[in-house]
């Protein structure tokens, strides 16, 4: 079934209506990459109920030894993800979301949505230039952390959008309690090719 959801304004209960509408109806799993970090960097497994997925494109053409991904036409090589390849209206719905609430004009090209994720300390790899990070949801602690190398900072990213560079920076998450969504969005290395082509990233004019 697809999404249906059009912020009726900008208010924090729009927000919170955006989460319990769209969020906790999206079902998802982490993939083997994801699931690995975790393991790695927290040493235990990835809890139950959590998840860390990627909407947009991928190099990785199969779900699984008997499944494949839709193919991105005229790109070899290039993928889908599963939950943009099923739901591309989440595009629209979450660009409207940015356009709402982001002082600054970006496009949702890829985005990383994590749910109750507790993300261990990484750089991001692919990524080019800054991300934007905001956090979603019934939740209280899970500060994004940066470290800056000569410093360290913690972000309260609870409804408020946040850059840094995390292909540059060490970053992670501190613990929290409650419901916790976080959306990442940046840009990949493949979009300088693909960009005009496939439609994931919106040219926008300065109003």
């Amino acid at each position: 079934m697809a999404f249906k959801f059009k912020f009726k304004d900008n208010s924090v209960a729009e927000i919170e209506r955006f989460t319990r509408e769209v969020l906790d109806n999206i079902d998802a799993k982490s993939g083997t990459r994801r699931k690995k970090m975790y393991r790695v960097g927290r040493d235990m497994p990835e809890p139950k109920g959590t998840y860390s997925i990627t909407y947009g494109y991928t190099n990785i053409g199969y779900l699984s030894p008997t499944k494949s991904r839709k193919p991105v036409e005229g790109h070899k090589n290039l993928y889908y993800t599963k939950l943009y390849a099923e739901h591309p209206e989440l595009k629209s719905i979450i660009q409207e979301f940015c356009d709402l609430h982001c002082k600054e004009r970006i496009a949702v090209d890829q985005i990383q949505i994590n749910r109750n994720w507790w993300s261990p300390a990484h750089r991001d790899s692919g990524n080019v230039g800054e991300s934007y990070i905001v956090g979603l949801g019934d939740y209280e602690g899970g500060e994004t952390c940066v470290d800056y190398e000569t410093h360290i900072k913690k972000y309260n990213i609870k409804n408020t959008f946040t850059k840094f560079d995390g292909s540059k920076y060490l970053h992670w998450t501190n613990k929290f309690t409650g419901n916790r969504y976080s959306l990442v969005f940046y840009s990949h290395k493949l979009s300088n090719d693909i960009t005009n082509n496939v439609g994931l990233r919106e040219n926008r004019a300065e109003p």
